[in-house]
């Protein structure tokens, strides 16, 4: 699917932030907690680990600090034995501190990502559902499936991961250069002069493998796209003795993802021993530097080791930087394609003060122009009126436009050009639930959901009645079988309803229909693929389906044009001809034709099956 939607980086980033604001107490207590869990441990225990060295391990000469005497003050402990038991227990006091930070963080780090991709994920759905039929027509449910798993898993680590760990290193960032320009600004800027380095190769990193990133996102949702295709259309391909092709087409999907991986591993390999390098040379700087001080006598060998440990410190923020710019530059991709399904594809908007009408049926096109896409029109200048319970058979060749015509109606698509009115409402100002709760439509790729026969009939209206499900399910002719079932109406089918022949879907789809009482109905009244019972039991249940109903009827049969009040011949996405079956026999040539082609068609079959 071609997409001109492109926002900016920074729109999709205050967008992935807006998330976050029904959830800012939960994330200032993340900040404060990952603080505590590093932070506090981080910069507190080299700073004992140095006073343990300077003033009990190898104690300056006639040197003190403040902190020493407040533990000498506050426990009496004076020997080097009982002062380096406290400073240590101190630093293991510090990891339980730590511990119990970690705790708490976890836990409402978790609730945070979850609870805003759970609003991400409701809002993402719920567009699903409103999108258009023209948008579902051309996006492809391998994508749909990768945004929603691969692209939201990306997202969840921009908010569990790149969000927070900017607040905490940064703030660790600036302490711990704080620390060190008290003890010695000129060693604290040497310990500084790596970091821009590190930082524009992390720059430099992240431009290049946020490209390879975005391409693996769609190669993996092509890739899902292939298996779904391989799962639901299993059948035709064995029938076909397609498996080796299918999977040579799942190789070539699974190699191009393979490959653009590997070239992200392969920037990811070439970065780090780099930065690694460049640590090796600010370690070696702060060594070179800080000896010379202390062999002048400015630092203490503590204060050495202060500086090489808090150096590394420094370090990791820049290490993690890189990291962050990788999740955020994912989260961005990730965040495009996923709000590109939310925002775009929703082509049949409500009214702004859409009207609510009790349909009587009467159907009028006027002018009527549509087109998928910009290539040919679909149908060309419609101008048809179909009165209140009259009956309308719609005939033409495959991709005449009869389909189309007839899902104007509920508004599947908007017209191009002209408009589509029910009682002399246009069907752009009705509100869309009111209006398709009115129009029922029973096609022949029926779908019925996996679950029990009962919620499957009782899906449009779910509140119907035990009584209310039974009646439709008779006059739908499939009464019978379903109690002839083992568990009766609590029968569960199969996906998509496999367990169901072709006709029993038909008819559960037909007492599905019922149950809702349309005014209007959409009817695909092909039953070309069942048997001659089955066929008779359908036409029961469609007799009784139209009484009293406006009915467009999806023909190729004879004997569908004979009892419709009016049949509308179409082709190329014109009415050649409209009128009364006989009537169009004497004056129309291309609905003769229709007829010869389908009494050649149905010899035929009657050869080869005799």
């Amino acid at each position: 699917m071609v997409s001109e939607y492109d926002p900016s980086d920074w729109e999709l980033t205050k967008r992935l932030l807006g998330y976050m604001k029904p959830f800012m107490g939960i994330f200032i207590g993340i900040v404060l907690t990952a603080f505590g869990r590093h932070g506090i441990f981080a910069l507190i225990a080299p700073l004992i680990v140095a006073l343990i060295i300077d003033f009990i391990l190898v104690p300056v000469p006639g040197g003190t600090h403040w902190f020493i005497d407040l533990v000498k003050n506050l426990t009496g402990v004076t020997d080097q034995t009982g002062l380096l038991i406290i400073l240590c227990s101190l630093i293991v006091l510090l990891a339980v501190i730590r511990g119990f930070f970690h705790v708490i963080h976890i836990t409402l780090r978790a609730a945070l990502s979850q609870n805003i991709l759970r609003v991400m994920r409701r809002d993402f759905y719920y567009a699903l559902i409103h999108k258009s039929f023209s948008y579902l027509d051309q996006v492809m449910s391998g994508q749909i499936i990768s945004r929603i798993t691969s692209d939201m898993g990306a997202i969840d680590l921009f908010y569990s991961e790149t969000v927070r760990e900017i607040f905490r290193h940064g703030m660790q960032f600036l302490f711990t250069v704080y620390i060190l320009y008290i003890i010695d600004p000129s060693i604290t800027l040497i310990c500084c002069i790596p970091m821009p380095f590190i930082f524009l190769s992390t720059h430099l990193y992240s431009s290049r493998i946020s490209g390879y990133l975005a391409r693996a996102k769609n190669q993996f949702g092509n890739l899902n796209n292939v298996l779904i295709e391989g799962i639901v259309g299993h059948k035709l391909i064995k029938t076909h003795g397609m498996e080796n092709h299918f999977f040579e087409r799942f190789q070539h999907q699974n190699e191009g993802y393979v490959d653009t991986s590997l070239q992200a591993s392969r920037i990811q390999s070439i970065y780090r021993p780099s930065s690694a390098a460049m640590v090796a040379i600010g370690i070696a700087l702060v060594i070179y530097y800080g000896g010379q001080e202390a062999a002048a006598g400015h630092l203490s060998i503590g204060e050495i080791v202060l500086f090489g440990i808090y150096f590394a410190q420094l370090v990791g923020p820049m290490r993690m930087f890189a990291r962050l710019i990788m999740f955020y530059n994912d989260a961005i991709a990730s965040a495009r394609r996923v709000f590109e399904v939310i925002d775009i594809g929703e082509d049949v908007p409500e009214a702004q003060d859409p009207v609510r009408i009790e349909i009587e049926g009467e159907i009028n096109y006027r002018g009527v122009s549509f087109s998928y896409g910009e290539g040919r029109e679909t149908l060309q200048d419609i101008t048809l009126r179909i009165e209140s319970s009259q009956q309308v058979a719609l005939m033409g060749y495959v991709g005449s436009g009869k389909t189309t015509l007839a899902e104007l109606v509920p508004r599947f698509y908007d017209v191009t050009a002209g408009s589509v009115t029910v009682d002399n409402v246009d069907v752009r100002e009705i509100e869309l639930r009111n209006l398709r709760k009115q129009v029922g439509i029973v096609l022949q790729d029926v779908f019925i959901f996996s679950d029990t026969i009962r919620n499957n009939i009782a899906y449009g209206k779910p509140e119907a009645t035990e009584e209310e499900i039974v009646a439709a399910a008779k006059a739908a002719q499939i009464h019978e079988h379903i109690e002839s079932l083992p568990d009766g109406y609590d029968t569960v089918v199969g996906e998509r309803g496999i367990t169901l022949s072709g006709g029993q879907r038909q008819r559960v789809s037909i007492a599905r229909t019922l149950l809702t009482d349309p005014r209007i109905l959409i009817l695909d009244d092909s039953t070309s693929n069942v048997d001659a019972q089955t066929e008779v039991q359908i036409r029961k249940a469609i007799d009784v389906l139209l009484q009293g109903r406006t009915a467009l009827i999806i023909t190729q049969r004879a004997s569908t044009c004979e009892v419709a009040d009016k049949v509308v011949v179409m082709e190329n996405g014109r009415i050649i001809a409209e009128g009364k079956h006989r009537d169009l026999l004497k004056s129309s040539s291309g609905y003769r034709r229709l007829i010869e082609s389908q009494e050649l068609d149905i010899g035929r079959g009657g050869e080869s099956s005799g």
